[in-house]
C-alpha cells in the first residue's frame, strides 16, 4: 500500500469504499480483501502500474449497486464516468482498468483480455473456507427460499463442486501463484466431493453461526 499515491488511497477511502456498505454480501470488507490480494499479485508482476491494479481491485465490484447479475459491466461504466479518474489517468489506461474490471468474473468463460484482468480475477478468489460455506448456503437461501434444509445444502455443494473442484470454472482460472487458494482448494474438494460429508459439514458450520 505504501507504494500507491497518496491522492489515490485517499479518494478511494473517502469516496468509493463507503459505498460498499448499501451492497449486501459485498461489503468493503470483501474490498478490501480484494486489494490487499491485488498488491500481493502485484509483486509478481512489478512492471504494471500500481495505482491502476489498486482502483481496479477498488471499482471491480461497484456496480452491483446497479445490478447484480450484470455488475462488471456496470462497474466499468462507473469507472470510465468518474471524474476523478478522467484527471489522474490517460484515456488508454483507464480502458484498461474498465476491461480489467468487466473480466473479473471467473464465470465469463474467457480469459482476461490483459494481465491487470488476470490480476483482479485471481485476487477476487476467496480463500476462506468458512465464509464461502457462509456465502453459498445463505445466497442458496436467498433465491430458492421454498426449499427445505437438505435441499439447500444439496444444491449449495453442487455450486461449489462446479466452482472449485478440479475442473471447475473458478479452480481452472487462477492466473497467479497462491499456496492460500490452493489449500482452500484442496480443502474443499474434500469436503464437496461426499454429500453426507459436506451435509455434516454445513450443518456444523450453520449451528456455529447461529443458523
Amino acid at each position: 500500500m505504501d507504494q500507491v499515491s497518496k491522492h489515490i488511497i485517499e479518494y478511494i477511502e473517502t469516496e468509493i469504499l463507503p459505498q460498499y456498505n448499501g451492497i449486501g454480501g459485498h461489503t468493503d470488507k470483501h474490498i478490501r480483501q480484494v486489494i490487499e490480494r491485488s498488491l500481493n499479485f502485484f509483486k509478481q508482476a512489478p512492471e504494471l502500474n500500481i495505482d491502476m491494479v489498486y482502483i481496479i481491485a477498488a471499482y471491480h465490484d461497484l456496480g452491483r449497486l446497479i445490478d447484480n447479475e450484470t455488475h462488471n459491466l456496470e462497474s466499468a461504466k462507473l469507472l470510465h464516468k468518474d471524474k476523478f479518474i478522467k484527471e489522474h489517468f490517460t484515456d488508454e489506461e483507464i480502458n484498461i482498468m474498465a476491461e480489467a474490471v468487466e473480466d473479473h468474473r471467473a464465470s465469463l468463460g474467457r480469459e482476461p483480455r490483459s494481465i491487470y484482468g488476470k490480476l483482479v480475477s485471481s485476487a477476487d478468489r476467496n480463500t476462506s473456507l468458512e465464509e464461502t460455506l457462509s456465502r453459498s448456503f445463505d445466497y442458496t437461501s436467498h433465491i430458492n427460499p421454498d426449499m427445505t434444509e437438505d435441499e439447500l445444502i444439496e444444491t449449495a455443494r453442487k455450486h461449489l463442486r462446479k466452482k472449485y473442484s478440479p475442473d471447475g470454472y473458478a479452480a481452472k482460472t487462477m492466473y497467479f501463484e497462491d499456496p492460500n487458494f490452493t489449500l482452500f482448494l484442496n480443502r474443499t474438494e474434500e469436503i464437496t466431493r461426499d454429500p453426507e460429508t459436506f451435509a455434516k459439514t454445513m450443518r456444523e458450520h450453520n449451528k456455529k453461526r447461529g443458523k
